[in-house]
């Protein structure tokens, strides 16, 4: 019993030290802090093992526990089995089908942010605040939201089951859902008097030829700024980001740093000249994430944009892979994206230049929230001056 405790303890200490100090704690000079919650932690396990009623599954505890710690970092944060370290390593691309919602943390579960129009999760009624408990069975309260986000997708024609809390009703539901290819636009262009407002509604399928045609053509009929709305477009590929903004700017987009602060990549404009250079500004609320902060943070630094709207979620980190000796792994947060200025949205997210309330949207309301900006971004004698 000894031994095994002896086991249990010393791995366990080994995933503390990492995720505490990314590894910092297995080095000369690692703070006092570390070691005291290394400390805690192990006398824990140990009350945990001596005391507990039956016999203790020392692999499910452990699992709990690295489940625990990875998920208090980010929504980045999660333990892998071996299995998944494999299927990981691999990096085999996403899926293309689902039931139809783009989805965020918020603590234990996942929240449904938008509903596809024209897909199985609409047809099923689900709304905008709805929350998901478990995927198929599984609690996705340990889940990193890349993996929970693996887990909604799959090939077309499957199916995926659902443990929902029905907000508006507040109602619990089992609701099993098809996957299929999103067909319904993934933009959206209209104009309003001299303002073009670009509608992203699924950033993942962006850009495209036809966003590039629509900005060409709205220019010959008088528009000279374009509003962006951002709202709701969270995408953990923040990469993508930077090739929507090559449609809006030139030069260095985003650069990604490790702990040290040194730069491991960096992200640019592919093309010479933007295809649009009139005036932009940004709309953004609390779903904006990933790949829509990135987005909004390029057309900041890069062509002075006013943000607009609601303080966003704060998804700007990238996970790092480390594997432990008994096959599992931890991806842990290790890299974080900024602008070429050094400006950086993780955590605090991304705060409004002007704070534009909205309430959450639907069919049946008028959306004040997108109006005022439109009225405001209008009358404005330049992006540049108003964001100063």
């Amino acid at each position: 019993m000894r031994r095994s405790r002896l086991v249990l303890l010393t791995a366990s200490l080994v995933v503390v030290a990492f995720v505490l100090g990314s590894g910092a704690a297995l080095r000369a000079g690692a703070g006092e802090g570390t070691y005291k919650q290394m400390l805690v932690f192990s006398e824990v396990l140990s009350y945990v093992v001596d005391n507990y009623v039956d016999p203790v599954d020392q692999d499910r505890l452990m699992n709990g526990a690295y489940e625990g710690l990875l998920s208090g970092l980010d929504a980045h944060g999660a333990y892998l089995s071996a299995d998944q370290v494999e299927a990981w390593k691999k990096g085999s691309p996403l899926p293309g089908a689902d039931p139809g919602v783009a989805v965020l943390k918020s603590g234990p579960m996942l929240q449904v942010v938008s509903v596809a129009k024209g897909s199985p999760a609409q047809s099923a009624g689900l709304l905008a605040g709805d929350q998901i408990r478990k995927v198929d069975g599984r609690s996705v309260r340990q889940m990193s939201l890349d993996q929970a986000i693996r887990m909604l997708r799959g090939p077309a024609g499957t199916s995926v089951t659902l443990d929902l809390l029905r907000v508006k009703e507040l109602k619990r539901e089992n609701l099993t859902l098809a996957r299929a290819e999103r067909s319904d636009p993934p933009f959206v262009l209209d104009v309003d008097g001299t303002v073009g407002v670009l509608h992203v509604e699924d950033i993942d399928r962006l850009p495209n030829e036809a966003l590039e045609r629509e900005l060409a053509s709205v220019k010959d009929r008088g528009v000279d700024r374009v509003l962006v709305d951002l709202r709701d477009a969270a995408s953990v590929d923040t990469r993508r980001a930077a090739a929507i903004a090559d449609l809006f700017a030139s030069g260095e987009m985003l650069k990604l740093h490790d702990k040290s602060g040194k730069a491991v990549e960096t992200l640019g404009a592919k093309r010479a000249k933007p295809a649009w250079t009139g005036r932009v500004a940004v709309l953004v609320n609390g779903a904006t994430a990933g790949a829509g902060e990135g987005l909004a943070m390029i057309l900041k630094d890069r062509r002075k944009a006013v943000v607009y709207g609601d303080s966003t979620y704060g998804l700007g980190t990238e996970p790092k892979l480390i594997e432990l000796p008994e096959g599992g792994g931890l991806l842990i947060p290790g890299y974080i994206w900024e602008t070429p200025s050094g400006a950086g949205w993780n955590g605090e997210g991304i705060v409004p230049d002007r704070v534009m309330k909205g309430e959450v949207r639907s069919a049946d309301t008028e959306d004040e929230q997108l109006l005022h900006t439109i009225e405001d971004f209008a009358k404005s004698e330049s992006a540049t001056s108003k964001a100063a």
